[in-house]
């Protein structure tokens, strides 16, 4: 029987997440508690050493599928148990499968058993932290120059700080959502009215919970900006959420680097989740230079 998944759940199968091979955003624990009521609803099986996850669409619950179940001690599947596991407890597909358990199983063997395709839009982005944090090169030109505006705007003038968030202060990050949420052609252009903003909220919420780590930007005692994620494993760090007010030149980019100087004595990689089919945030996510990308296959029951 499944369970509907709480964040309370979170300390029961912390471990679970610690030491599991899934290299994709989706298997961030934190990650899949924040989402959990905003597109679909997550749900948990547990069997001795196995985990299952599940995600049912709250608008189309006929649209369910597993994550790939977790395992304590971690090891693989094999493709037949992964075909026996889905049969038994109802379910055809698996999602989020990292093409890295396509290579450990062997395709072959996979496709034995399962219809495997690509799913376009969740290829995960992965940067080195120390090059976030450096800017250093050629390449990075253009975004140190972005950083050089920003600096010259509120030099002298303006009253910069970078401070990490806590649950005691979420709630200046919530007022920025609001006022965000204020401006229709913000508002609508971001989906903050709705999914993403809830999941946001679920993460502000269970901030210490979730042993979230983010910082904010404030200019003038006031918030402007704010990023914030949690821990994939031991070296990767995902960053859920980022979000800055408009009109401040280079105030996106000064938030990317102080997050990732934040975060490298801890980590050595951030992963900033996938482009979801939009040019634009692919753009956008290329200009940082990933130095890997991981894909991610739905794997369908023959």
């Amino acid at each position: 029987m499944f369970k509907q998944l709480k964040a309370e759940d979170y300390p029961l199968f912390k471990d679970y997440f610690d030491i599991h091979g899934w290299s994709l955003c989706e298997y961030s624990l934190s990650s899949i508690i924040a989402w959990n009521h905003c597109i679909y609803d997550v749900y948990y099986r547990q069997e001795n050493e196995l985990l299952f996850i599940s995600e049912i669409e709250i608008e189309k619950p006929e649209n369910r599928r597993l994550l790939l179940p977790l395992t304590s001690p971690f090891r693989c599947p094999l493709p037949a148990e992964l075909a026996g596991w889905a049969a038994r407890l109802g379910y055809r597909q698996y999602y989020y499968a990292p093409e890295g358990y396509l290579a450990a199983a062997e395709l072959a063997e996979v496709e034995k058993f399962f219809t495997v395709k690509e799913q376009p839009g969740y290829m995960d982005y992965v940067y080195n932290i120390s090059d976030l944090a450096g800017l250093k090169g050629h390449k990075y030109s253009k975004k140190r120059n972005l950083l050089s505006q920003f600096n010259k705007q509120v030099q002298e003038v303006r009253h910069v700080r970078v401070e990490p968030i806590t649950q005691d202060n979420s709630g200046l990050c919530i007022s920025l959502l609001n006022e965000w949420a204020a401006d229709p052609e913000t508002g609508e252009r971001l989906d903050m009215l709705n999914c993403e903003r809830k999941a946001i909220l679920n993460a502000l919420k269970h901030f210490k919970l979730l042993e979230m780590r983010g910082i904010m930007v404030v200019i003038d005692d006031k918030i402007t900006g704010f990023g914030l994620g949690g821990r994939l494993s031991k070296d990767v760090f995902v960053l859920n959420f980022e979000k800055a007010l408009d009109g401040v030149k280079g105030l996106y980019q000064f938030l990317d680097r102080e997050f990732a100087a934040y975060l490298r004595k801890d980590y050595a990689f951030i992963n900033k989740e996938s482009d979801l089919g939009k040019p634009g945030l692919a753009k956008t996510k290329e200009s940082y230079y990933p130095c890997k990308k991981v894909k991610s296959y739905i794997l369908t029951l023959k």
